[in-house]
């Protein structure tokens, strides 16, 4: 589909192509979402008819709930369909397709199943509950899938992880971690290597939360990156950790469930009302009401995070410089990340609020940024002598 663009001769063309095709991609993706849950709403309203005081019998609600669900994210799997066709195209996913859509398909049956799972007692409840105990009950149950993908990611996300094996993560690191970690009053986490494929190139990351927290490399990242510059990384990581970057993370995604559940009862109480689905009759359309009130939140989420995330990543990445003394480091992660992912050195500002998979285009930037303040803060300090 995409190998007309993606064979181009001249580097910056073809940069520019893809960074824009994904844009397109990611973009219509979300206003298709949007889309068919207005259209889903509207559509499922129809079937209310004359008001009811009970509401339909549970294997025909949940078979609709499953019709809905599925009509709901078809946009999604075909969006994410041509994305993985335009990675594949650019050769950032030498995997074949139908190892592509194996992969695909164990990542998206698991929320769909879960969301399914949840939806249908939702629905059911609204029946049996007032507006506000109902508020109260699907606060309570995102918050605790919140702390299940906190604690346990791996129930929730088909993640295969591993110990490394030896000679793959420099030795030092976890000695010199170990050393700082005692140093400052904490455990250091352990260490395990992602085996699950990317197109993209991902930098190490913290999985989990507490206890269970552990220090994720991607086996492409170990292949990829220098020595010098996967420890940097791999210390940034850890540094987000000991500062408790995880912690505030989940408390911005409380805030947006926070949100999106109160935003849900109101276009219960409003829409709901006016269409005829509640509380006179309990039609499947007020849990697509629900989902539209979700899919705010998670919109809300994932930007508030990105943009915390995008200056708290620049931050722990200088730290770790100074930490490990290598300047260089910084640099070559940083023209790593570039090169591997088709990212330009320096991509327009709208490029940075979309990129989700690829690299960090302002790292280098920031990062320079934040020592010149530091340098400027240490030379305007009075000597010991003076």
């Amino acid at each position: 589909m995409f190998k007309k663009f993606s064979s181009l001769p001249d580097p910056s063309e073809r940069l520019e192509i893809f960074n824009l095709l994904k844009f397109n991609l990611a973009l219509c993706r979300r206003l298709g979402e949007f889309l068919t849950l207005i259209v889903l709403i509207a559509g499922f309203g129809g079937f209310a008819g004359r008001p009811a005081a009970s509401g339909p019998p549970l294997a025909y609600a949940a078979l609709l709930i499953g019709l809905a669900l599925f009509c709901a994210a078809l946009p999604r799997w075909l969006f994410l369909a041509a994305e993985s066709t335009l990675a594949a195209d650019f050769g950032l996913d030498p995997r074949p397709g139908r190892q592509r859509l194996a992969a695909w398909a164990a990542l998206e049956s698991r929320w769909f199943l879960a969301a399914w799972l949840l939806s249908v007692p939702l629905f059911q409840l609204l029946a049996v509950l007032d507006l506000w105990a109902w508020t109260l009950t699907a606060l309570a149950s995102g918050a605790g899938l919140l702390l299940l993908d906190a604690l346990k990611p791996h129930w929730l996300r088909p993640e295969k992880l591993r110990p490394p094996l030896e000679g793959e993560v420099d030795p030092n690191l976890g000695l010199r971690f170990d050393k700082w970690a005692g140093q400052m009053g904490f455990k250091p986490w352990p260490l395990r290597v992602a085996t699950t494929f990317s197109p993209f190139l991902e930098p190490p990351r913290l999985s989990g939360f507490g206890p269970t927290q552990t220090l994720v490399i991607s086996e492409k990242a170990l292949g990829a990156f220098t020595p010098r510059a996967l420890n940097l990384l791999a210390v940034s990581a850890m540094v987000e950790g000991l500062v408790k970057a995880p912690l505030k993370f989940l408390f911005l995604r409380g805030c947006a469930l926070a949100v999106a559940v109160p935003l849900a009862a109101v276009f219960i109480s409003t829409l709901g009302t006016r269409l005829w689905l509640y509380p006179l009759v309990h039609n499947p359309a007020l849990i697509i009401l629900v989902w539209l009130a979700g899919w705010l939140g998670l919109a809300l989420a994932d930007f508030s995070t990105r943009l915390v995330r995008r200056d708290l990543s620049t931050q722990l990445a200088a730290a770790a410089a100074l930490i490990l003394k290598d300047d260089e480091a910084a640099d070559a992660a940083r023209t790593t990340l570039a090169v591997k992912n088709l990212e330009e050195e320096t991509p327009p500002a709208w490029r940075n609020w979309f990129s989700r998979h690829h690299s960090r285009p302002i790292f280098l930037k920031r990062f320079q940024y934040y020592r010149r303040l530091n340098a400027n803060a240490i030379a305007s300090q009075p000597s010991k002598n003076s």
